[in-house]
């Protein structure tokens, strides 16, 4: 396919968003009691006006109506958290075009997925966290992919990681950014040369300051791209080759709204259908083309102002990436949080959800706040209710009310 025809990418989109809302009148109970004779007039993007906006309260009250007969049927379970999003259930082909969406992203940036050697830095726990000798990877080999645990990418383990890498010489990496920077930090501290030089770094976000991305350009040589589909509910959002954030337009449709509120419609959902969703994400339109031809849309995150780091006692600033890492993280349990600093012994963390997240729940989050800033720390987890409306007022993710000594350094990639 071509991105630069804006005439074919445009009556792409529009086919499979007749597709999509034709199916869900059809097969959806809900989607047939809201449409009624409504689902025929839907030929454009621009004809998603004539339909009602979803808001994600009603989306989390009627999703047993929402999924399509098929996913019904089947005995899946849907996870619920306490405080978070209930998980839509796709079907198989949903899974795969989406896979395949990502796999055309990669393979415009010069990494081809299956026929190239991968190296992954997965967040999973197919390494026990406990376990400090032996390898911290699995290989998958029908994928031609070495799965690296992002809980070992760090003292005392990260050198046989980085080590284990050499030996490996992968021809791209993705994985956990916040993972992948303190790995770059490793290899450019201590001056390591590499062996390989992969064809691109792709991180999963679409927040990256420029000394973070110099930081892992500078280790690993060459170019980073990074791109977001945080979950299911997300748009996925993707980087060009001039730097801009893209949403893919063949994956979806965003209609953009007041305050950075948008609505999204995401193809790939025919398990549970999702049209017109007013979701959490904030983005805006971005009116001038891009340089590198893309008829795709370019979009940018409103202009909120926040802190960049927070301090660690005993290991320096902590910047916003590994903190947007973490809430990605936590997403479907705490679909937003923010943390406040005011003081160098102690960090609250701000919960926004419908109910309190759950003791366990609680735990898991002071432990990895741990693994990043330190045991001698403490740190305060608390639940608060915020109307949706409210989220675009949000002050940021992270806020440092610090007023620290001038004479610390004042470098901005990661954690000093």
């Amino acid at each position: 396919m071509d991105e630069r025809d804006s005439q074919a990418e445009q009556e792409f989109q529009d086919q499979e968003l007749q597709a999509l809302v034709q199916h869900a009148a059809l097969h959806s109970p809900f989607y047939r009691e809201l449409y009624r004779n409504k689902a025929s007039e839907i030929q454009t993007a621009a004809d998603l006006t004539q339909l009602p906006v979803i808001t994600e309260m009603l989306f989390e009250q009627r999703i047993q109506e929402i999924r399509t007969q098929a996913q019904r049927k089947k005995e899946a379970s849907t996870i619920h958290a306490a405080a978070g999003l209930s998980l839509p259930q796709l079907t198989n082909l949903d899974i795969q075009k989406q896979t395949a969406a990502i796999d055309h992203f990669r393979k415009q940036n010069g990494a081809i997925n299956l026929e190239m050697k991968r190296a992954t830095i997965y967040n999973g726990d197919f390494v026990p966290q406990t376990q400090t000798q032996g390898v911290f990877w699995r290989d998958i080999y029908y994928l031609n992919q070495r799965l690296y645990s992002a809980q070992h990418c760090r003292e005392p383990f990260i050198e046989q990681v980085v080590r284990n890498l050499n030996e490996f010489r992968p021809d791209f990496i993705d994985g956990l950014p916040s993972a992948i920077l303190t790995l770059s930090r490793f290899i450019n501290d201590h001056r390591i040369i590499l062996t390989f030089q992969p064809a691109a770094v792709f991180v999963e976000t679409d927040i990256l300051s420029e000394t973070e991305r110099l930081e892992i350009e500078s280790a690993f040589g060459c170019m980073v791209r990074r791109w977001s589909m945080a979950s299911d509910r997300s748009p996925f959002l993707y980087e060009c080759a001039s730097g801009n954030l893209h949403f893919n337009m063949r994956t979806g449709v965003l209609e953009f709204a007041e305050c950075g509120k948008v609505l999204l419609t995401r193809f790939h959902t025919r398990g549970t259908p999702l049209i017109r969703l007013e979701i959490r994400d904030r983005l805006l339109p971005v009116s001038c083309p891009c340089v590198c031809g893309s008829a795709h849309p370019v979009v940018r995150r409103p202009a909120v102002p926040e802190s960049e780091y927070l301090q660690s006692k005993s290991r320096g600033k902590v910047t916003s990436l590994y903190l947007a890492t973490l809430q990605e993280k936590f997403r479907e349990m705490a679909p937003a949080m923010q943390f406040v600093q005011n003081s160098l012994d102690e960090i609250l963390i701000w919960i926004d959800g419908n109910a309190p997240l759950p003791f366990d729940s609680e735990q898991q989050i002071r432990q990895e706040m741990i693994q990043v800033f330190g045991a001698d720390m403490r740190f305060t987890v608390r639940s608060r209710e915020v109307k949706q409306m409210d989220l675009a007022e949000s002050s940021g993710l992270i806020i440092n009310n610090l007023n620290l000594n001038k004479r610390i350094c004042p470098k901005e990639c990661g954690m000093e």
